[in-house]
């Protein structure tokens, strides 16, 4: 027995170290994939109506030898284009920077299905949409302000350089002041000007550098909470009644060490200085400036009350401190003298610096069609990159970095984003919704084939990857990695969210999941299948693979291959009609499947009382009881509110009529996980085979090189006859 311990540590060593590897592995992040035309493009390109160059002139035709200097120019000339009889109108743009604030379309300026509009680069190199300016290191110089010297350690001093930003033009009205960040901050219930948009950033070398900050990296520590203010919840199942109309509430109190009270103490000033943690928990981010210190007693009050309340030593780290300008990648802008300070990395001569201005859309377009924009780079503004709301738009082939906002907001029907790379967002990355929830009607927009990775940067919990709303949307062969929260969730109906590659994920979160959505009776008609989740969590940090949070119900989650999943490889959270077949799951030791009636417990007295109120109001609020409805989720005809009902299957909070049938399991403990009495009672749980770690080689053709298509002779043929390959080759970017 001892040896066979032994060997299931080895195997889940090995698992840990590598990961999920499919026989077809899937592609490495290379940036000289994006950008790449097909051939089909590339002749569209040379053979474009209109042309726009660095080097042109508006006042040009727009031919080739003759062109636009800027894409309005080109918009403009499209738009007093004859479209009937053409089959298409084309617009070539030629490598080089275009400074801008917004790029906007309207109606006016959409092609037709028989004359679509195409917006692309030329192909003669990249074709950089920037938001904001990009400066010469040169440019920078030492410190000489000795005020502003006598603040830095003897290092710094040494090292930091500065930029007066007036040699650039730019002011303060270019850059905004600081506001509120975090998912979860309070701002908005304080007397001020508390929030707006995110404040200018600096990037070096495309990696955002961080406002001059203490602990450098990671958190310090809060402490002991001496009094929790007036949030918005007195305990986890018990709201504040009068949340809503406070003003000005009163914040917490913290008891801090002595070594951080003398710190804070050292700090010229504690204007603009500022707070960012997760003051309670873990998903719920928030930020607020320095309220009250008193050095004598070691304690601090945040401005801004904690929403949730406090917790003992929470996790935190003030940022915007000039005294803090301490290791390479941190930077401070004295917004009084028009200053930008930056402790630079190696090679710092040679870097490319960029200081995002704009606060709205790179690109904003309002009830468009038929318009494809292809092979852009969009980066520096302080909004969200590019927003279009409309039908039949693509935005295909582009790289989408350093923004604070979302990369791609798309709204409408028939939609594609498609071959797109997006990097170093401040919020999330592509947030499709459209479809219409009383018909039941598709959007039919789909994310397909985009590489996302190093998102939600600022903002750190619930900013997906990929985010549906409405119904029939569509989420595939995409690949995300090196988030601290979530990488896909979705809201409404119909959603298809398959053939993912998702890694690396949930960093920085336990109560969260790779793909996640939650605490609805109404969202039916979501399938999740044909994804590859791995390697998520890190360090002390164990979320979930696909989470069902709070009695979400209606899903069916199929075919998926989840490994190295730290806590519940599929988390039920107490919904119903929950279709959970032909799952692997393999190395997931803290509960494979997990199920439990977090609603059903509700009416016992249970932690989820104070909150399942949102679910019915969510259903009540939905067109459940409409033929439409009750003709594509007959599920639903069962349902009953009655709490009377306790006992009957049909009572909506009872975790019913599901199905977790036919799972493969490998792991170390041997179990399936925990699932509760109730789903037992009223769902199907059956015929989900474990194994142990020890049979990994009798089950999969060849695991140790990440093969997981079932051997020859595997034992699983028997135990789940019908069992169907999960298709990894075809998983993820093609």
């Amino acid at each position: 027995m001892k040896l066979i311990a032994v060997l299931n540590i080895i195997l889940m060593c090995f698992l840990s170290l590598f990961g999920a590897k499919p026989a077809k592995r899937f592609k490495a992040y290379s940036p000289e994939n994006f950008g790449k035309f097909t051939e089909s493009e590339a002749r569209l390109a040379e053979n474009a109506d209109y042309y726009v160059s660095p080097d042109g002139n508006d006042e040009a035709d727009g031919t080739f030898s003759n062109p636009f200097r800027t894409i309005e120019r080109a918009a403009e000339a499209v738009r007093r284009t004859d479209k009937n009889g053409k089959s298409g109108i084309t617009v070539a743009v030629k490598a080089g920077e275009y400074r801008i604030n917004s790029l906007r379309f309207s109606a006016e300026d959409s092609g037709t299905a028989e004359c679509p509009v195409t917006y692309m680069a030329y192909g003669d190199g990249e074709v950089v949409i920037n938001g904001g300016i990009t400066i010469d290191p040169k440019k920078f110089g030492n410190v000489t302000d000795e005020n502003m010297l006598s603040r830095l350690s003897s290092e710094a001093k040494e090292k930091v350089l500065c930029y007066d930003l007036s040699e650039s033009g730019i002011s303060q009205r270019d850059y905004g002041k600081i506001y509120a960040i975090g998912s979860y901050h309070t701002a908005s219930k304080y007397t001020g000007d508390w929030t707006g948009p995110l404040y200018c950033e600096l990037f070096v070398n495309d990696c955002r550098m961080n406002l001059a900050r203490y602990p450098d990296g990671g958190y310090a520590s809060l402490g002991k909470v001496i009094s929790t203010g007036e949030g918005a919840e007195k305990s986890s199942t018990e709201k504040n009644p009068d949340w809503s109309a406070l003003v000005d509430p009163v914040s917490d109190v913290y008891k801090i060490s002595d070594g951080l009270a003398k710190r804070i103490n050292s700090w010229k000033t504690f204007d603009d200085v500022w707070m960012f943690g997760y003051f309670k928990y873990d998903w719920a981010d928030a930020s607020t400036p320095i309220g009250n210190f008193d050095f004598s007693k070691k304690i601090l009050s945040p401005k801004f009350v904690s929403m949730y309340g406090t917790k003992d030593n929470a996790p935190f780290y003030f940022f915007n401190v000039f005294e803090e300008l301490s290791v390479p990648g941190e930077w401070y802008l004295d917004r009084v003298n028009n200053v930008l300070y930056l402790y630079p990395g190696e090679d710092f001569d040679k870097a490319v610096v960029d200081l995002s201005l704009s606060n709205e859309n790179l690109l904003f377009a309002e009830n468009l069609e038929y318009v494809t924009f292809n092979g852009f780079t969009f980066k520096g503004t302080r909004g969200d990159a590019i927003n279009i709301s409309g039908n039949n738009n693509t935005v295909s082939n582009c790289v989408v970095k350093n923004v604070a906002g979302y990369a791609i907001v798309v709204n409408g029907y028939d939609n594609l984003v498609s071959r797109n790379e997006i990097t170093r967002t401040g919020r999330g990355g592509i947030y499709l919704s459209g479809g219409d929830a009383e018909k039941l009607i598709p959007g039919n927009n789909r994310a397909d084939n985009n590489l996302i990775h190093d998102w939600s940067e600022i903002y750190q919990t619930y900013q997906p990857a990929v985010t549906l709303s409405g119904v029939g949307n569509i989420c595939s062969h995409n690949e995300m990695f090196n988030s601290p929260h979530e990488a896909i969730t979705f809201s409404g109906n119909d959603h298809i969210i398959e053939y993912n590659e998702i890694h690396d994920v949930c960093l920085l979160t336990n109560d969260g999941g790779a793909i996640y959505a939650g605490r609805r009776w109404n969202y039916y008609g979501n399938i999740i299948r044909y994804n590859c989740i791995y390697n998520i969590g890190s360090g002390d940090f164990t979320p979930d693979g696909i989470y069902m949070d709070d009695a979400l119900s209606g899903e069916t989650i199929y075919g998926n291959l989840l490994v190295n999943v730290p806590k519940y490889a599929i988390h039920l959270g107490g919904g119903r009609d929950l279709d959970v077949r032909n799952n692997i799951i393999i190395n997931c030791n803290g509960s494979s499947i997990h199920y439990d009636d977090r609603a059903r417990d509700a009416y016992l007295g249970g932690w989820y009382r104070g909150t399942i109120n949102q679910n019915w109001n969510a259903l009540h609020g939905s067109p459940y009881k409409s033929e439409i409805w009750l003709n594509a989720y007959p599920q639903m005809r069962k349902f009953i509110e009655d709490e009377n009902e306790f006992e009957n299957p049909g009572f909506v909070p009872n975790p019913s009529y599901s199905m977790v049938k036919d799972n493969l399991i490998v792991n170390l403990n041997g179990k399936i996980g925990d699932i509760c009495d109730s789903a037992y009672k009223f769902s199907t749980v059956e015929n989900n085979p474990v194994f142990r770690m020890t049979k990994l080689f009798k089950i999969f053709t060849d695991p140790m090189n990440g093969d997981y298509s079932l051997a020859e002779n595997s034992p699983v043929y028997n135990l789940i006859p019908g069992f169907e390959d999960i298709p990894v080759n075809e998983i993820g970017r093609y």
